[in-house]
């Protein structure tokens, strides 16, 4: 259970799709946007909840119904946030000088 655990959580960092296999033989593709390793009162077993393309709510799986998790999207952030910080700092540190 630990180790799926680690794989939930390292799941809810990724910024991309991640892909649920469930006990079940079952998959379930989508966003990762909470989790919840402790239950709360809607539902008391530890759960996450998934973004999925067409679904106009949350898909909610607990952590007893998946065998794996994989991050199997693109991560849509990867290395661009700090790439297009230096850039936009570079043109504000450029448009300083022109303007002096």
């Amino acid at each position: 259970m630990e180790d799926l655990k680690l794989q939930i959580d390292k799941a809810f960092d990724y910024r991309g799709d991640v892909t649920l296999t469930l006990k079940d033989g079952s998959t379930v593709v989508g966003f990762m946007s909470n989790r919840e390793p402790r239950g709360v009162a809607r539902c008391r077993e530890p759960f996450v909840e998934m973004m999925i393309d067409g679904r106009p709510d949350k898909m909610l799986v607990k952590y007893s119904e998946i065998s794996k998790v994989e991050l199997t999207g693109e991560d849509t952030a990867a290395g661009k946030s700090w790439d297009e910080w230096i850039i936009k700092e570079e043109a504000r540190k450029k448009s300083q000088v022109v303007g002096k």
